[in-house]
């Protein structure tokens, strides 16, 4: 396996230093609590300071706060670390995370980009609809506290596989070794650092050098899928032996059974033809409803278990419980709304130049936005051709046309042209006509 290096300058590079800031720094709460308006108040002070002590390696959490967080039916003992170390620890691991995800079968989901749950859940109904013969049993299993049962030596050497800069691998020992047993929890480092350890020695030894097809892993938790129930017992000694050679062990509850009595995994029952919300999960949410009485928290809950039942053959149940007919998305007439109140426009960037002497349809504006060229940009939607792409432009006087427009009733959309205008010594504007 070739080492990958170089990954420190992508971390300190000003885009993903400033873009962690404004994520750790989201939120009502922490913008208004004193630690955060101070970072908020030096904030290029606070990112060199950071983008210094990880350039040279020595950068290193500083302590950390504990609390206990109540999750389904049990208390999380997490770690909760300063304001400006999660943002130092969020750069890190943004970049870190990305070469990460290469090593990942496709079928391992929890706390990797675009992997969910649910896009988890389809590839095993998928597969069960594709494969009803090979995906008859099912052999299902978590480790006992994954996280605190980690051996920290046994995640670096698996870093030192993946990486060979000595100042990142450095950093990374210093998250891996912040506690005095396991992985830290509440730590962002950690999820990523939890998944490779499994990947590197379980996943690819299971699918790569025993030849299984279907296997699913959300964090610790595992689904193996297989034509006979014998396979699956050849399958178990094995992943026994891997686990064991970590130091971790595997819960007593696992169990090898008929994929038709339905998979339990995910919040879900899954079946190749259906799929129900799990039991649990219903009856936790149908008495939490029952004892609300405020109909904003009310409509909160029922918002959050729209989300899970959504995604399950269960509209009679919804309906049952929460005394409404599910909508689909385009009924409930919603978008996102970014905190901070700017708009997201559709399509690729392009240069305000390629646009010139082509007809366009202008379809929206942002005014206020802060780029490397400078602050105070607009950002311009438009379309052409069919295809929808955008430009800034700091010109003032589009910035007026377009803020005048934007009074005029039915102003947008409009069609234009993109021309440009000499002004100055040698100096090119560009105009709307």
């Amino acid at each position: 396996m070739r080492r990958k290096g170089f990954i420190i300058e992508e971390i300190i590079a000003y885009p993903n230093m400033e873009k962690s800031f404004r994520k750790v720094m989201s939120g009502t709460k922490r913008k208004n609590s004193r630690v955060g308006k101070h970072l908020i108040e030096n904030k290029e002070e606070v990112i060199k300071e950071m983008t210094k002590q990880i350039a040279d390696g020595s950068f290193r959490v500083k302590g950390y706060e504990e609390k206990d967080i109540p999750q389904a039916d049990k208390i999380r003992h997490i770690q909760v670390i300063p304001l400006q170390d999660r943002i130092a620890t969020h750069a890190i691991m943004n970049v870190v995370d990305k070469h990460l995800k290469s090593h990942f079968i496709r079928t391992t989901s929890a706390s990797i980009q675009g992997r969910g749950m649910h896009d988890l859940m389809k590839y095993i109904q998928r597969d069960m609809r594709e494969d009803p013969i090979g995906t008859q049993y099912c052999y299902k299993f978590d480790i006992s506290k994954f996280y605190e049962s980690i051996n920290p030596d046994t995640v670096m050497e698996c870093v030192r596989r993946v990486f060979k800069d000595s100042r990142l691998i450095s950093i990374i020992d210093g998250f891996v070794h912040l506690t005095p047993n396991g992985l830290s929890i509440g730590l962002r480092s950690s999820q990523g650092l939890g998944n490779l350890l499994l990947s590197f020695h379980l996943d690819h030894i299971i699918k790569d050098k025993m030849g299984v097809k279907y296997l699913y892993r959300y964090c610790d938790d595992i689904v193996i899928l297989d034509a006979t129930k014998e396979n699956l017992w050849e399958i178990r000694d094995i992943v026994h032996e891997q686990i064991n050679k970590i130091g971790l062990k595997i819960k007593g509850n696992e169990r090898i059974f008929p994929v038709e009595d339905g998979v339990d995994f995910l919040g879900y029952v899954i079946r190749p033809d259906y799929v129900r919300l799990r039991k649990r999960v219903k009856k936790n949410f149908a008495q939490k409803l029952h004892k609300v009485k405020s109909k904003r928290r009310r409509n909160e809950l029922i918002a959050s278990f729209y989300g899970m039942a959504k995604h399950a053959d269960c509209n009679n149940l919804y309906k049952v419980i929460t005394g409404t007919d599910m909508k689909s998305f385009k009924d409930l007439n919603v978008s996102y709304q970014p905190e901070d109140g700017k708009k997201r426009f559709q399509g690729s960037v392009v240069s305000i130049r390629e646009l010139v002497n082509l007809p366009i349809i202008v379809k929206d504006f942002e005014m206020g936005i802060k780029t490397e060229q400078g602050p105070d940009r607009c950002l311009v939607s438009i379309e052409h051709n069919g295809e929808m792409k955008k430009f800034f432009t700091a010109s003032e006087e589009m910035k007026n046309i377009l803020q005048q427009i934007k009074e005029i009733p039915d102003g947008l959309p409009f069609e234009t042209t993109i021309k440009t205008e000499p002004f100055g010594k040698g100096r090119t504007k560009y105009i709307f006509s």
